[in-house]
């Protein structure tokens, strides 16, 4: 089985995300996924009848499934949802009552063999969310139209807010639990995803490309008055992948010299003002590995690789490159992309790797925390709850990453899962589930309703 590149549809990411939009996964839905607190107020119309147990949960994309396993390697699960002509699934939104999700699948292509971009090809496959109880495996679709996707709930949790992007019109709007109810924030010619939600729920954060940004650049939108402030846009530069500080007073995002790197292999990494007034420049050099591309011709995958804040703010994660690195697929300069990867396969090229490293981003000191001889690819790394450990993936040359967990003082560094029949795991998402909710995975779905 070969895994397809992630469409612009997919990203992060997934990248963990205080509300990633099914992003920087290989493959998460349009708009940002968010993270889970450790409290939170209760979304469910039940009675709350006390402080739940939490139980730590790893999630990842394996052979287009969702997986799931506790950091110390046990109850490794792949739960099972029912719903007709659906080919790969991911996890989204995380309810802050540690039992209620947004899952995000899709349907195949009407034709496999076409172009990526093609109208029939795997750019344009229809898309759907559900509504999705840990505890009961109940599932309800959301009426929301395909290339669509949840950012997060809304201040008083009764609404989500939503990113759509439909015949390259991009459009910011809230909606009721059940996708109706339209109330619009922001529309503008081009296309825009990897969006966050911020802290407090009363802006959001997004990247965009198209319209009148030639270049992809980063826009926030006040809610309350549904101003947009384009707070990063230089052709020079490809600005990407904005996420939140936990006090909501930085943006952390990326900057890309594309116009000598085709491939986007490579990115420094910046925080700004959400009104555009201050920013800093983290890494120079192009020092982060930005486009992941790994596996071989039978089993090969990328995927926007995204740092990530620590829930108490005080570092962000990255992996960052060792001097003269170079993986094992080269971008195809000047061949037509069909494919949205365009690489050729060639280990014999490949040297160095990446470190994973910790950011201090007011003072910008950095500290590597991993140090292999000979040197991997870590990619994707994924905060604990208590910014205390991270989930990375680790992929040595020809291979699919494969989830690590490491404290975050670079000790106590092992392997989970290499996922479904060693097709590898990646897209890491650490949550914190009620008791009840995580003993409930890897039961069978109830299907869809």
């Amino acid at each position: 089985m070969t895994t397809r590149p992630m469409t612009r549809r997919e990203l992060l990411a997934a990248a963990g995300a205080g509300a990633l939009g099914m992003t920087a996964l290989g493959r998460l839905a349009l708009g940002q996924v968010g993270s889970v607190a450790g409290s939170g107020p209760q979304v469910s119309k039940e009675k709350d009848v006390g402080t739940p147990s939490w139980t730590d949960v790893i999630f990842y994309i394996s052979a287009a499934r969702v997986g799931a396993i506790l950091p110390d390697g046990s109850r490794e699960c792949y739960p099972e949802f029912s719903a007709p002509n659906q080919v790969y699934w991911g996890l989204g939104y995380v309810f802050p009552d540690g039992r209620h999700a947004v899952l995000y699948s899709e349907e195949p292509p009407r034709n496999p063999n076409a172009a990526f971009d093609d109208k029939d090809g795997k750019a344009h496959v229809q898309t759907h969310q559900w509504r999705y109880d840990f505890v009961t495996r109940e599932m309800q679709e959301i009426a929301l139209p395909s290339g669509a996707g949840v950012i997060g709930l809304l201040p008083g949790g009764e609404r989500f807010l939503v990113m759509e992007n439909t015949d390259n019109v991009a459009r910011l709007y809230a909606t009721d639990l059940d996708g109706r109810k339209h109330d619009e924030y922001y529309t503008s010619p081009g296309y825009a995803y990897c969006c966050t939600l911020s802290p407090d729920g009363r802006k959001v954060a997004f990247h965009i490309t198209g319209g009148p940004f030639p270049v992809y650049a980063i826009c926030v939108v006040t809610l309350a008055n549904k101003a947009c402030t384009v707070i990063a846009d230089d052709p020079a530069w490809l600005f990407f992948g904005p996420t939140w500080s936990p006090d909501g007073q930085w943006v952390l995002y990326q900057r890309c010299a594309f116009r000598d790197d085709p491939g986007h292999d490579r990115s420094d990494l910046c925080i700004g003002r959400a009104d555009g007034s201050e920013h800093r420049l983290l890494t120079h050099g192009q020092a982060h590995w930005f486009a992941a591309a790994m596996g071989t011709p039978e089993l090969k995958g990328s995927g926007s690789n995204l740092p990530t804040w620590s829930p108490d703010g005080r570092y962000i994660a990255c992996t960052l490159l060792l001097p003269d690195s170079q993986t094992a697929w080269p971008y195809r300069v000047g061949q037509p992309d069909l494919d949205h990867f365009n690489r050729d396969y060639r280990p014999e090229l490949a040297r160095g790797g990446t470190r994973v490293c910790l950011i201090e981003p007011m003072t910008g000191k950095t500290a590597a925390i991993t140090h292999d001889d000979p040197p991997t690819w870590y990619v994707r790394p994924a905060w604990s709850p208590d910014s205390t450990r991270l989930a990375v993936g680790r992929a040595d040359v020809g291979t699919q990453p494969e989830l690590w967990v490491i404290d975050a003082d670079g000790t106590h560094s092992h392997p989970l899962t290499r996922g479904i029949n060693k097709q590898g795991a990646d897209i890491y998402r650490w949550v914190r589930l009620t008791k009840e909710a995580a003993a409930a995975l890897g039961q069978k779905a109830e299907g869809g309703k």
